[in-house]
This record gives structure tokens, sequence and C-alpha cells, in this order.
């Protein structure tokens, strides 16, 4: 297990860690954003300015000379529409975009003062500088470019008001005429107002600065960005995340609920991890990564999946055909057939736990969720983690053995539970209806399910209907014994016109306008913008 010096707010709060680069990647677009906006308005802003100047000239000037006729007036627009052009053409990175608004707003300070001072003695600089000083501040907040524009700010102040008078002889005539005195503490007022206002767009832009370093740093565990929550099960929450370097989607199962014995949580937890990273057929959920942080936090990145569940499914469009039916329930076998020959049992094969993904270009590829409750059929290494006499599994699921306690459910429970599953997808209705937990319970226990083909709306071949029922007996004795013998079954199961990729493309494209995005904790979103079934992470045990 890797061990990380990293803390987060998603579930703790902590800010012992560094972002490193991860934090200009997440920046750079909402960097880009901003600058962009900033120099739309500022150009749209300062041609009406220059245009009202010049349509109008109602605003004081020296003697002789018009506002619209000093050549400093240009720069503002045209400054902000190269600048404009240059962020919008090449690669979008946060130094190139943020050291293009910086510089275009420095060229308009370098003016806006001089042009106070030399065309207009009589007004104030105050509400232009703080307007570029403030806007920066707030919408692009930095480290250290917000000092070095203060810096500068101060310093073409200080040059436009002390030397600038000396060198024009209109300006220099007009301070002459106030009177040395007054003129030098008009000067210095100037001055340390624009100080002023330097110092506190600095303390702004480094306050807003930490502010999302923090924020990113809340979002981040270990190497991976928190995006979103996507649900929370009875041991922990699951997230959207993105990892930091290779930028490659992720979903993160975190730790938080430890009520109890916390040890016990935590080997519950580990365990969960371990089995699933032992395991590696394509058709079973993919462990990235195993961490814990500083605070003890422990987590586990998992491969991010897009599609449905067979539960949403079946909720939504209604049974699937018998083909259709075979094709997943092979996949399935598949998955369960490598963990039961590495002695490890599901113990919770339920439709919300068999997703239904593309990957490779590959249609209705099945994915097995969620090892939350599995175990090897040794018991072995589950001392202190379970007890014996508890039920585990969904009671609308469950295998009848299990009910008497764990130590008699082995591979064939999962199987008990595959039948559920293909009874669910055939006849788009659960084995029993009881309302209850323990009258499902009595259910699986004594009650003889109707078999599909009485209750399903779709045509079942009897090959497949006996198979169903052959999973669905009560005694494990009398069922299929191993994934691999059910499967060679399924292969058996004469179909018209077995399922293709064809057929499953079809369906996809069919139905993807009406798929909504469905979070772990079963909620639902509307669907994405390009009618595309996306963003169902792995489910949380519940």
């Amino acid at each position: 297990m890797a061990e990380t010096n990293d803390t987060i707010q998603i579930p703790m709060t902590g800010e012992t860690m560094t972002a490193g680069s991860s934090f200009d990647r997440e920046m750079a677009p909402v960097t880009w954003e901003r600058t962009r906006l900033i120099f739309i308005v500022g150009l749209i802003a300062s041609a009406i300015v220059f245009l009202f100047n010049r349509l109008y000239d109602m605003l004081p000037v020296t003697p002789g000379m018009t506002a619209w006729q000093s050549p400093l007036h240009l720069v503002h627009p045209l400054s902000f529409a190269v600048g404009l052009l240059i962020v919008h053409h090449g690669e979008r990175t946060l130094n190139k975009v943020q050291g293009t608004a910086f510089l275009v707003v420095a060229l308009n300070l370098l003016v806006v003062m001089p042009a106070v001072t030399v065309f207009y003695p009589l007004r104030e600089p105050f509400l232009p500088v703080a307007l570029l000083l403030f806007v920066t501040a707030a919408f692009l907040p930095c480290r250290m470019a917000q000092v070095w524009l203060a810096v500068g700010a101060v310093l073409v102040s200080a040059v436009s008001e002390f030397i600038l008078p000396a060198l024009v002889p209109a300006v220099g005539d007009y301070w002459v005429a106030q009177g040395a005195r007054t003129a030098f503490f008009e000067h210095l007022w100037r001055v340390t107002g624009v100080a002023l206002l330097a110092g506190v767009s600095v303390l702004v832009s480094r306050t807003l600065y930490r502010l999302q370093r923090s924020a990113h740093q809340a979002k981040r565990l270990g190497n991976y960005l928190i995006e979103k929550e996507l649900g929370a099960g009875g041991m922990g929450q699951v997230f959207v995340a993105r990892h930091a370097l290779i930028c490659r989607p992720t979903a993160v199962k975190v730790l938080t609920n430890l009520d109890g014995d916390p040890s016990a949580g935590i080997a519950r937890f580990e365990r969960e991890v371990q089995l699933s990273a032992s395991l590696t057929h394509p058709n079973t959920i993919t462990i990235f990564d195993f961490g814990r942080t500083s605070d003890d936090t422990f987590y586990y990145a998992m491969e991010y999946l897009e599609g449905l569940d067979l539960q949403r499914i079946v909720e939504q469009f209604g049974p699937l055909p018998a083909e259709r039916v075979v094709y997943l329930l092979r996949q399935m076998c598949g998955s369960l057939g490598e963990a039961h020959q590495r002695g490890i049992i599901h113990r919770d094969i339920k439709p919300s736990n068999i997703f239904v993904t593309q990957r490779g270009g590959l249609q209705d590829f099945v994915k097995v969720l969620d090892f939350g409750l599995a175990r090897r059929v040794s018991g072995a290494q589950d001392s202190g983690v379970t007890k014996t006499g508890m039920v585990f599994g969904t009671p609308r699921y469950i295998a009848p053995e299990s009910v008497a306690g764990q130590q008699k459910s082995d591979a064939r429970s999962d199987l008990y539970n595959v039948g559920g599953v293909a009874y669910w997808m055939l006849t788009g209705r659960p084995l029993f209806a009881g309302s209850s937990s323990i009258d499902l319970i009595i259910d699986h226990v004594k009650t003889i399910p109707d078999r599909p083909s009485q209750v399903s709306e779709v045509p079942i071949p009897a090959e497949l209907d006996e198979i169903v029922m052959k999973l669905l007996e009560k005694d494990p004795e009398d069922r299929f014994q191993t994934a691999e013998e059910l499967a060679a079954a399924l292969h058996r199961v004469p179909l018209e016109a077995p399922w293709s990729q064809e057929r499953a493309r079809d369906w996809w494209e069919l139905h993807a306008p009406e798929v909504s995005v469905v979070s772990a904790s079963g909620g639902t979103v509307p669907p994405t913008a390009d009618k595309r079934p996306r963003a169902i992470a792995p489910a949380v045990a519940t």
C-alpha cells in the first residue's frame, strides 16, 4: 500500500500538501476565460470612452489640446484588442495567458497616469488605476505578478507626478500657478493614494490566490484531484477524480464510515482493495491505486466507467431480449470464474453491481463492480473483520444458504445471485416482491419462483428458462457448480439471432438521448449534451 503525505478536505481537512503543476493545469482554462472577459470588456469600455471624448470633447484639457488628439487614448482599445488576439491563438497555458493579461494591464497603467497628469491635471488618477489594479487582483489572483504590477504603478505614478511636470511646459505652468507648496502636496497625495491602492490590490490578490490554492489542495487525494462526489454507501464515499499527472479519469473511493471498531473497518477496506486488485479479468472492475493520507484517510482509485448498470437499464427500457441476456451473462461468468478460481466469492451480485459500458470499441461490455463484501472461501483472512452468524448480501438477491451464516457460502452462492440477475433481465421484475427484508429472506429460503417464461413479455428459449431455474435451486448441490459450467450451458442455448456488436451499437445510439447520468448512490441527473450515457462510476457497498 502506498502512503502519501497529502491531506484533503474530502472528507477531512488539511493544508500540508503542495499542489504542484496540477494546480496550474486546473487554473489554466479558468484564467483563460477570465482574461478573455477582461479584454473584451476593456476593449468595449475603452472604445466607448475614446469615441465619447472625440465626439463631445466634454472633459477639461490643457490649452490648445483636445483629448482625442492625444495618441495615448488609442493605446487602451488597441492593447486590449491585441491581447485578445494573443490569448485566442496558440497554446492556452497558464503562463502565456497570465503573462499576456498582466502585460496588457501594465501597459494601460503606464499610459493612464501620464495621460491624466499631462492632459487632465485637475483630475484624480484613482478611478482608472483602481479599476486596472483591482480587476486583475480579483479575476487573476496570483502569487507575485500583482506585486510587480503594484510596484510598477507606484513608480509610474511618482514619475508622472514629479518628473513629467518639469518636462511638459503646460503642466509645469499649471502647477506653478497653484503655488509650490500646494503643488508638492497635491503630487504627494496622488502618489500616496496610488500606493495605497496598489498595496490593497496585492493583499486582495494574495488572499484570493491562497484561497484558490487551498481549494485545489482540498480536492486532492494523493495523486488524484477530486472533481465531484458520485455517492456514498456503507463504508465510504465515491468521487470522480483525475490523476494529477496523466489526467486519467478515475473513480476514487474514500473510507469514511468507521462506526464501532475502526480497525475492523480499515481491515475490511484493505481486504476489499486487495481482493479486487488481485483480479485481472477484463470484465472485473480494475483497481489502479491504494493509499493513505497523513491523517489516516484511506482511499483507492479504480477505473471510471461510462454507461448504465443492469438495474437502470431494465427499469428504464424494460426486459432484455434473450440473446442479449446470454451475451451479458457469459461475460459475468468470465469475471466470476477467475474470482472463484482464486478462492474469492463476491457475495453481493445484483443488477446494480453489473455495469454495462464500452471498452476498446466493444459495446455492451460488462464490468462486475463492488467486491466490498467479497471474501476468500477459506475465511482465514476474515478473522476480526466479519462476525460468524452475520448475513451478508442484498436481501432481494441473497442466496438461501447465506442466510444461515457466511461460513456456508461458496462460489455457488454467487451463481444463485447470477440467477436472480438473469431473472431480472428477462422479466423486468425481481424474484420475489416482498416489502421487507425478512419476507424476502424467507422467500429465498422457502419459495419457488415462477419460471421466467411464465411472467416475461419477451420470448425465452426453453434451454435458457431451465438454466435460470437451475441457478435458483435452493440446494447448492442442485445448481451449476462452477461459472465455467454455467458459461458452457449458456453457449449451448439456441438463438435465432445471437447478440452482435452492431445490434448493441444500434441499441445505445437509439436510447442514448433518454439515458440519464446516474450516480453511485442511485440519483439521476439530466442527460449530457453529447447525448452519450456518461459518468457512472463504480457503486459503493450499501
